[in-house]
């Protein structure tokens, strides 16, 4: 199964792939209007399918794989995420299906001169708007029914704010890209819920109160009924281990037994997030629905283990919420302390990342993600944070390092970078779907 995967998510031609990173613009993105204009062209796409929306800081991955499996029970569904771990292609399923290289060479070679031509007068798409519409045609021209859409950055101007969902989703909002969103709770908490129309119910999956009254404020300004996970939902009888999360979740309109192989009691946050969200988006799905989609879906990169002797454990966390949960977890389900493998990039913050780790572990490894431009020096990681552990070594090439946790023969935590978790995944052939194999 893991072979035909591989074949399956192979990048992109080369070209292709390399016109589609370059994609970028002068000046400063002060509107939607480069994105109406490009789906205009396109004949509008997201007016083909209906959606559910998902923002927030960390979490809008997961809810939005949930969402997308409950809803492919009895619909065809899309899936829009993004980054990818391995290939390019994973940010796009529709039903089972992953957007095949043969469409989105296609769609290039259709609207590269166009956009080029845009580009001399800085109104060209740039990489993610390109990719957010090519989601877009391609869950028209595989008519999908309806599509989970996470945000890439943001909410209030990201791409993906010129769809008019059932039901707009806010997970949990952190300190992340605060030089883009703003140096507050409050004021990125103001760019997620861009996402929220007029009329358009929310549901918000954080509790902090700083994130509850600025949703609330936009939410009663827009006349959206909002609910919420803490007020809305009762979890009960939870069993939380390695194997994942079983436990019974209430809400206003039924009670579910949930079970899930996803490790982590953030997820049984997102879990209840997801459920509000497929409840109150007018779309009928029945229960038995929902258990199953539960149960089938598959988030890669987060807590997910990949090899069992010796146990590996990767989670793609970057920012210190992601870190805490990560932490939290592990201390609840196993009394055994991981090494810990960690490369991060340029523009996060290590410091408060590695506090956080330091908790569960006394051992770590430094070394490089994959993503040369950006990756901060794992000797520099080593001299800086080094200390904050018993035990640290820094091993720049990130095969070399691996190679070197494995054996050792213990528990190992792979972290700090979705390039550096990626590059693990490949190396074990370790799927990236967002469902359950067949």
């Amino acid at each position: 199964m893991v072979i035909s995967i591989t074949i399956i998510l192979r990048a992109v031609d080369a070209n292709h792939e390399d016109f589609l990173y370059r994609l970028k613009r002068e000046g400063i993105k002060l509107d939607l209007s480069v994105t109406e204009e490009f789906a205009n062209l396109l004949e509008n796409p997201q007016n083909s399918f209906q959606s559910i929306h998902v923002a927030g800081t960390n979490g809008k991955g997961s809810v939005s794989a949930y969402i997308y499996n409950v809803l492919r029970q009895k619909y065809r569904t899309g899936l829009y995420t993004s980054p990818h771990l391995i290939d390019f292609n994973e940010r796009i399923v529709s039903g089972k299906d992953v957007i095949p290289d043969s469409y989105i060479e296609k769609f290039l070679d259709a609207h590269k001169e166009k956009i080029e031509e845009l580009s001399r007068i800085n109104r060209n798409p740039t990489f993610f708007e390109v990719t957010t519409l090519l989601a877009f045609c391609y869950f028209r021209d595989t008519a999908c029914r309806y599509a989970a859409v996470e945000v890439g950055l943001g909410g209030r101007l990201d791409s993906t704010n010129i769809i008019l969902p059932l039901i707009s989703v806010i997970t949990q909002i952190g300190f992340e890209h605060a030089d883009k969103l703003g140096g507050s709770l409050t004021a990125i908490s103001y760019e997620k819920g861009g996402i929220i129309k007029s009329g358009i119910p929310v549901v918000l999956g954080d509790n902090k109160p700083e994130v509850v009254r600025t949703i609330t404020s936009i939410a009663q300004r827009r006349n959206s009924r909002m609910l919420t996970v803490e007020a809305d939902t009762k979890i009960t009888e939870l069993d939380m281990s390695i194997e994942g999360n079983n436990f019974t979740l209430e809400t206003p309109a039924n009670s579910y037994r949930i079970k899930s192989p996803l490790i982590g009691q953030f997820q049984v946050r997102n879990i209840a997030t997801s459920v509000l969200a497929v409840e109150n988006s007018g779309i009928k799905i029945g229960k038995r629905n929902i258990e199953k989609g539960i149960w089938e879906t598959r988030w890669p990169a987060r807590m997910e283990i990949i090899r069992k002797d010796p146990m590996v454990m990767v989670d793609s966390a970057h920012n210190p919420p992601a870190a805490v949960a990560i932490s939290s977890t592990l201390r609840k389900i196993t009394d055994e302390k991981p090494l810990l493998l960690v490369g991060m990039l340029s523009d996060k913050d290590p410091f408060s990342f590695l506090s956080e780790l330091r908790k569960i572990s006394e051992n770590i490894v430094f070394t490089t993600p994959e993503e040369p431009l950006r990756s901060i020096d794992p000797d520099k990681l080593q001299r800086l944070y080094g200390n904050m552990f018993a035990n640290s070594r820094s091993i720049r090439d990130p095969y070399e390092a691996y190679d070197y946790c494995l054996g050792k023969g213990q528990f190992l935590l792979v972290t700090g970078s979705m390039y550096l978790v990626g590059l693990i995944k490949k190396i074990e052939r370790s799927p990236v779907i967002p469902y359950a194999p067949d």
